[in-house]
């Protein structure tokens, strides 16, 4: 499984290159628990975030409300961005080890002690 970071467009986040998450089998069942828990917090957090955008002129003076129109100018369109794309590899992720935990599934069934055999007989 991979997990790519994409970038390189002004509204995206930087290009940091492929990642790679190797999860061995027997774990995949509570790695996607770990990924769906970040996900339900992220979704969490972020809407109360997204509410506050834009930013308000903190001291509601002319150098303030300059200020304030030009952060949301520069980083408002950009933070959303990033943190879509973020959602989005979260989501991809939890597919993956969906889809994959599928797969052991119907070649070992329900026996996850199985799904780890073949670590145990290169010891």
């Amino acid at each position: 499984m991979h997990l790519v970071d994409g970038g390189g467009g002004t509204s995206l986040p930087p290009d940091f290159g492929q990642r790679k998450l190797k999860v061995e089998p027997s774990a995949i069942p509570e790695a996607r628990k770990a990924f769906e828990h970040a996900l339900d917090q992220f979704d969490a957090k972020i809407e109360q975030a997204v509410r506050e955008l834009p930013t308000k002129p903190w001291a509601e003076d002319p150098i303030s409300s300059e200020t304030s129109k030009a952060f949301n100018e520069q980083t408002t369109e950009k933070a959303l961005a990033a943190l879509i794309f973020y959602k989005k590899q979260l989501v991809g992720v939890i597919d993956q080890l969906k889809m994959i935990e599928e797969q052991y599934r119907q070649v070992e069934g329900d026996n996850t002690a199985m799904w780890g055999k073949h670590l145990r007989d290169r010891d």
